[in-house]
Formats: C-alpha cells, sequence, structure tokens
C-alpha cells in the first residue's frame, strides 16, 4: 500500500518481512548518524521478530525526492484495534526505545505521519530526547541509565572507584563471599543461546516478578513467544546475548540483552534469591563490564527506570518520553479513547 502527501512525501506500508534487502541495508544506514537509534529495538531484526511472534505489525517506508528518508514500525493489538488505526510501536511494553528511523535532518509533523500510514493513533513508550529532532515530540516519562565502556574496562572501574570507592570496596567483598560460600566464580557468554537456555532465564524471570509483585510483562503468550523468535532468528542488527555467573555448581544470576553492533541493551536480569546476600545481580554486571572488550561490548543500556542499583554503575542518563499522538478526525479520536481502554484493563 502506497500512500503520498502533498509535501512530496509517500510511504510505502509493508509488513517486515516484505522489505526488500535495499530497504534493509537503508534502514540500517538511517541508524548510523545517531547514537540513541543504535539500539536493536530499532533494527529490521527486532520488527521482523515481532511479526513471527504476533503478527500485526507494519513499517512505513517513506521517502522523498532524494529516496528513502525514513521508517516507523508499529503494532496493532488486535484486529479491532487494527480496524479503528490505534497502534502502538512495535514490542510493546517490551520495547527500551520506540519512534522513527530516519536519516539526518529529516523531520515530520506526527499529524502528517499518522496520516501517510493510515493512522488514526499512534502511541509510543521510550521515546528518547533525539526523536524531537525528526518531530515526534513527548511528554517526559522517566530517567534512563546508561554505562559507557567505550575507553575500556580499565578506565571505567578507575573511574568508578574515583567516583565511589565505598560501593567498589561492598562489591568486591560481596564477590569474596560469594566464591566463599558457593564456590569460585565464572561468568559466561553465550551469543545466540539456543531456544532451550531462553526458556529458562523466562520461567526463572516469571517467577521473579511472581516473588517480588511487580508487574510480569511475560505473562502475554505474544511476548514468551517473541524471545524464542529472537532466539531461533538471529541476526547481526537484533542478536540475543545470554551472560550467567556461575559460582562452582550453581548458577546464581542470568541476564538476557540484546545486542546491535557495540551497544548491549540490558534486558531481562534475573537471580537466585537464594544468594541474594551476595547481590548476584550486582556482581553478574560486574563481570559482564569487565569482559566487556572481548565481547564486543562499549555501552550498555539499562533501558528505563531511576533505581539505586542503576546509579550504582550508570556514566550517564537518558530522559525517555511517552507520546499519544491523534489525529483530529472521528476515527483517531475513538481510536485513542480505545487505546486508553485497553491499557487500563490490561488487554
Amino acid at each position: 500500500m502506497i500512500r503520498r502527501s502533498a509535501e512530496g512525501l509517500e510511504a510505502h506500508i509493508k509488513q517486515p518481512s516484505e522489505l526488500d534487502g535495499g530497504e534493509i541495508a537503508s534502514w540500517l544506514r538511517c541508524k548510523t548518524p545517531t547514537p540513541s537509534l543504535q539500539r536493536a529495538f530499532l533494527a529490521p531484526g527486532f520488527a521482523r521478530a515481532c511479526e513471527a511472534a504476533q503478527g500485526g505489525v507494519r513499517v512505513a517506508v517513506l521517502r522523498d525526492g532524494a529516496g528513502i528518508c525514513a521508517f516507523l514500525a508499529f503494532q496493532f493489538r488486535s484486529r479491532w484495534h487494527a480496524a479503528l488505526g490505534a497502534a502502538e510501536g512495535i514490542g510493546g511494553g517490551l520495547t527500551d526505545h520506540a519512534g522513527l528511523v530516519a536519516r539526518a535532518g529529516f523531520h515530520i509533523a506526527p499529524g502528517l505521519l499518522l496520516r501517510l500510514c493510515g493512522l488514526g493513533s499512534l502511541f509510543l513508550r521510550q521515546v528518547s530526547p533525539a526523536q524531537a529532532a525528526f518531530g515526534l515530540t513527548s511528554d517526559p516519562a522517566g530517567i534512563g541509565h546508561l554505562i559507557d565502556i567505550a575507553a575500556g574496562p580499565a578506565a571505567y572501574f578507575e573511574a568508578l572507584a574515583l567516583r565511589d570507592r565505598a560501593f567498589v570496596l561492598d562489591t568486591e567483598r560481596r564477590a569474596r563471599r560469594m566464591a566463599r560460600e558457593f564456590g569460585d566464580i565464572r561468568h559466561v557468554a553465550m551469543p545466540d543461546p539456543p531456544a532451550e537456555a531462553v526458556e529458562e532465564v523466562i520461567a526463572a524471570k516469571r517467577i521473579q516478578y511472581g516473588r517480588t509483585g511487580v508487574g510480569d510483562p511475560l505473562s502475554r503468550p505474544e511476548a514468551r513467544r517473541l524471545l524464542l523468535q529472537l532466539a531461533r532468528q538471529g541476526g547481526a542488527d537484533c542478536r540475543l546475548m545470554l551472560c550467567s555467573l556461575h559460582a562452582g555448581r550453581h548458577v546464581l544470576a542470568r541476564h538476557l540483552g540484546l545486542m546491535h553492533g557495540r551497544t548491549l541493551s540490558y534486558w531481562f536480569p534475573v537471580y537466585d534469591a537464594a544468594a541474594r546476600a551476595v547481590s548476584p545481580g550486582r556482581i553478574l554486571l560486574w563481570h559482564t563490564i569487565r569482559d566487556a572488550t572481548a565481547l564486543g561490548i562499549t555501552l550498555i543500556d539499562r533501558g528505563g527506570g531511576d533505581t539505586q542499583a542503576k546509579r550504582d554503575f550508570s556514566t550517564g542518563t537518558v530522559r525517555f518520553g511517552v507520546a499519544h499522538y491523534t489525529t483530529p478526525s472521528l476515527r483517531g479520536r475513538i481510536a485513542h479513547v480505545a487505546q486508553a481502554a485497553a491499557w487500563r484493563i490490561g488487554v
């Protein structure tokens, strides 16, 4: 489907699996100049995985007189959301970054973007400030944390010790206690883990959600299918990375994240509650940073959330936003209300 505007833009609406090699190459090139776009959640591979896991995923390929200028991936929660044109960013609540992937200098009004996509409304979580340069402004929604390791792990830990010596000493003390109580510590990294290993993380993480009393984003079958699809699919632009902390015969912590280039999106960490006193989650992240050079990591994105555990390791922050764009039509208003009602009841 192709839609055109009086401003000289046109949008080709496709399923991610319908993109050709040239379009995928253009998508990846558009990501290069903007650091905040260097995330797996904004990559073609993530869009393909979302399509395979749940369906209802579309990509708007925007062109102007110079060629392809932007991509917007979106999804519909259900057929009736699709009928209303009520869309959200792909991955829903599992996505740590959402918005346009566009070449430098591109700008579009949200209303025009919705018309080109044939949408009545569009809801985006985790919108980075850089999206404002493309025209997608948002309302403040919270802080996220980054761990910059571009200068190498040694330089990172040297700076951390200068900033918070007490935290470093406490972590080293907990690691020694862990080794005494559980056995020698090993950090194991597994790019492209098998589906069986991913299923183990899903099961452990769901138990942890239940134990801590927080919401469980993996309760939805399509969310679990997405993680397993990523394991089956692989791909350089969006690949799973499983890191595990072993002590003796015990696996005390695991983390399932997404790699894009040299950026690791820290996604699903889980730890053994029996080892809580020695902070296995903290020590797992410590070892992941220590091994960053070997793993090809120069940046760890912790996603949204401003907790002490994230502040301890942080070298910088990002202020995420939330956006709900709506066309002024009756269809747009109905779509807006339908989305809001679905979020309130958790559909």
